[in-house]
């Protein structure tokens, strides 16, 4: 038994096709058998609720089962030659249990299947299988499918030959009638199957085309049979088919068996029987027999696994992630380098994530299974199904964006700018009622500041001294407000509209949080008096040289305190205010690192990326422009006071919207980020333990600015998120997580 994980140094795409990295992600080797063979199978053989495991190849290894998790093996047959290359799982005589089809060497009736005997007899005693015959193949049988091709009800069996390929249709008799199917390009090994259309008949992918399945008792004349030309595949191919880029429509992907090709997946881009686009996933991975696709990262996107056989140099087993849920980008972690042919994908432990399992071809043991480590909650949320809302088409410009139930009707409520929108008690596709708060303000922060039980808003105006902060005083059930309280002012920010950070704190110790602000003459905090609505209370400048971005409060040296982390503007640091904790102004600085590259740094955040206990601090940059735009996150070193190490996350478009959320329930803090321009993407990156992020995308084409932000709205346990923008600012942007835990 044997823990692995890659750690493999970067190398980027335009060299090498895709990244190798490690993402965390462990795999357990464990041996099965010290046996091979062709047929690998993944199914539940005894009714337990478990998977077990099957292999079988030359008659020195016989067809067997091992029942997890104690892996007691089971001989069901032995083969007159070789159970060849394929076989598979299928409840042939329709009694509720998986049977095994397999094909025994190149002569005779070769094509057979093995009936489970079920629960009231044995599964364990292997002389309770009986040995059926299917029909003969004419030569050795490989790539061996069972479906319903013509819909009557009855498992039917697809298998080719080198070169021919035939389907055997079942009767209702019990007999089989085997049909061979045209000419088409095969190749040399290689098939697929799959509803390639979206009719709901299972379709065919060979050598470069798919076989378009007629339907119905059509389909057992083969002359209604046709073909679409797909690309180019090796002629020794593997197919599987998927969808990559979360369209809704079939793709597929192939690689060669036997010789070196791309790893690559397809896309139909004008309906499957018009064009297709081929995209390369990984260039030249020779001997490539293990081709399976699964969400390997539980990210909710399809994921690719790529094992190379034992007879080539590196013999490597790998994961292919699909970073932008999109499979536009990928990155590649190698699980292990002892060879795999024919592997298979599944979820053998029963523990949420998905196990590979397999050997290398009959007559090279052992028989492995790799579990994956990752074991997720069986409560764990997923990130993949997302529901775009614009809530309003009449907003306007503005730097906050804060949530509360503003008229006591159980439901949260979205709080910017000048207005409140109440969230509506059905549908959100519908634009969602707007109430002024007052004029000529910005909503930055909701929060019950007289304890009366209603939330008031703390709002920013511009004043001909510098910047106003009020808290506007709520009136009647409907959220209007009566009364404008001033909470104090700071220094004029650089932008007309006022400060771009601030946030709710805990500052100092007891009572309510305190309100800190950055300004034009830096970050000030409020206390909030005993009664607010008496005046302004104490304004405490916490330093001078941050700038009036993006700021974030932790107890960045854990003494207890809340301490302030921001960035100071043109200089292009990033620093830490350690927290005195006697009231006292000007914090003591700390640097965390530099960013001379970034036109501005701009949003800032924190949290325990690395699940070591410190907390670290994520900085996303400003430049106005379509690309180029980088995020950082920096590992505390654990002491916060220098060694800081810099990570880059990605680089894209102005990158000006940015929180920080656990939005898979797993526990560890997660990265949501919107561009501001370029291609107005907006993705999750979804933290895989040890500070490994991946992306999973939501939207794309809505601007985000001082968006992006977490907030469960309906109260379904899924965190929604919530964009405002600038570029197109009368929009408001609401994402529905439509998953379910």
């Amino acid at each position: 038994m044997a823990l692995l994980t890659a750690s493999c140094d970067v190398a980027h795409g335009d060299a090498d096709g895709v990244e190798n990295v490690d993402t965390g992600l462990i795999f357990e080797r464990k041996e099965i058998a010290d046996q091979a063979g062709d047929v690998k199978l993944v199914g539940d053989m005894d009714g337990d609720g478990l998977l077990d495991l099957v292999l079988g190849g030359r008659p020195s290894e016989p067809l067997s089962w091992w029942r997890w998790p104690d892996l007691r093996r089971t001989t069901i047959a032995t083969a007159a030659v070789e159970f060849t290359t394929d076989g598979v799982l299928s409840d042939v005589d329709r009694d509720g249990d998986p049977d095994i089809v397999t094909a025994d060497g190149p002569d005779g009736v070769n094509l057979l299947w093995f009936e489970n005997p079920g629960p009231d007899r044995d599964p364990s005693d292997g002389s309770a299988w009986k040995r059926h015959e299917i029909g003969t193949i004419g030569s050795w049988g490989k790539d061996i499918k069972a479906a319903d091709f013509d819909g009557d009800g009855l498992p039917d069996i697809v298998v080719r030959a080198p070169d021919a390929v035939m389907i055997f249709y079942q009767e209702a008799g019990g007999g089989w009638t085997r049909i061979g199917l045209p000419p088409f390009d095969l190749g040399e090994e290689g098939m697929a199957i799959g509803d390639i259309d979206g009719d709901s008949d299972t379709d065919l992918v060979l050598h470069g085309v798919w076989a378009k399945n007629p339907g119905g008792i059509t389909a057992r004349d083969p002359v209604r049979w046709s073909s679409y030309r797909i690309g180019d595949f090796n002629p020794a191919f593997k197919a599987f088919v998927t969808d990559i880029d979360q369209d809704g429509r079939a793709d597929v992907l192939t690689s060669s068996s036997e010789h070196t090709a791309d790893v690559t997946w397809f896309q139909s881009v004008k309906g499957p029987e018009g064009d297709w686009v081929g995209h390369v996933i990984e260039p030249s991975v020779p001997g490539a027999h293990t081709l399976q696709a699964a969400d390997m990262d539980r990210d909710g996107d399809t994921d690719v696994v790529v094992g190379q056989m034992h007879t080539t140099d590196k013999r490597e087993l790998a994961v292919l992630f699909n970073v932008d849920g999109r499979g536009t980008r990928w990155v590649r972690q190698v699980i292990d380098n002892v060879g795999l042919h024919n592997g298979v994908v599944a979820d053998v432990d029963g523990d949420g994530d998905y196990d590979i399992y397999g050997a290398n071809w009959t007559g090279n043991p052992p028989a492995r299974i790799w579990i994956n480590q990752l074991n997720p909650s069986a409560k764990a949320i997923r990130i993949d199904r997302w529901t775009h809302q614009q809530i309003t088409d009449k907003h306007v410009r503005s730097f906050g964006l804060s949530f509360a139930d503003m008229n006591g009707d159980g439901r949260i409520d979205i709080v910017s700018g000048p207005y409140w929108y109440r969230q509506p008690a059905g549908s959100w596709n519908v634009e969602w009622e707007q109430h002024k708060i007052a004029e000529a303000v910005d909503s930055i922060a909701v929060l019950d500041l007289n304890k009366d039980g209603h939330p008031e808003v703390v709002a920013q105006r511009g004043a001909e001294s510098g910047l106003d902060f009020l808290w506007l005083e709520a009136g009647d059930e409907e959220g209007g407000t009566v009364k404008e309280h001033l909470v104090g002012e700071v220094p004029a920010a650089s932008h007309s509209l006022g400060s771009q950070g601030r946030a709710l704190a805990q500052i100092v110790k007891g009572g309510l949080p305190e309100l800190a602000v950055s300004s034009g003459g830096g970050v000030f905090y409020f206390e909030v008096p005993d009664d607010p609505a008496a005046g302004p209370g104490p304004r405490i400048r916490i330093c001078a040289e941050a700038s009036d971005e993006g700021i974030a409060f932790g107890d960045m040296d854990g003494d207890g305190l809340l301490d302030l982390v921001a960035t100071t503007g043109e200089a292009k640091e990033v620093a830490w205010w350690r927290n005195p904790g006697d009231g006292s102004p000007d914090w003591e600085r700390r640097e965390i690192g530099k960013v001379p590259e970034m036109v501005f740094p701009d949003r800032v955040a924190i949290a325990d990326f690395d699940d070591d206990g410190n907390i670290d601090v994520v900085v996303t940059e400003e430049n106005g422009n379509p690309d180029g735009a980088r995020a950082y996150w920096w590992r505390n070193p654990g002491d916060a006071s220098s060694g800081w190490i810099q990570h880059e996350i990605t680089s894209r478009g102005s990158l000006n919207s940015l929180s920080v959320a656990d939005m898979t329930g797993d526990g560890r803090p997660d990265i949501v980020m919107g561009e501001h321009r370029g291609e107005l993407r907006f993705s999750i990156w979804h933290n895989l333990g040890g500070g490994r992020f991946v992306e999973q995308q939501v939207g794309k084409g809505f601007e985000s600015h001082l968006g992006a932000q977490a907030v469960d709205l309906d109260g379904d346990g899924n965190l929604d998120i919530v964009s405002i923008a600038w570029d197109a600012p009368e929009a408001i942007h609401v994402w529905h997580n439509d998953a379910r835990r």
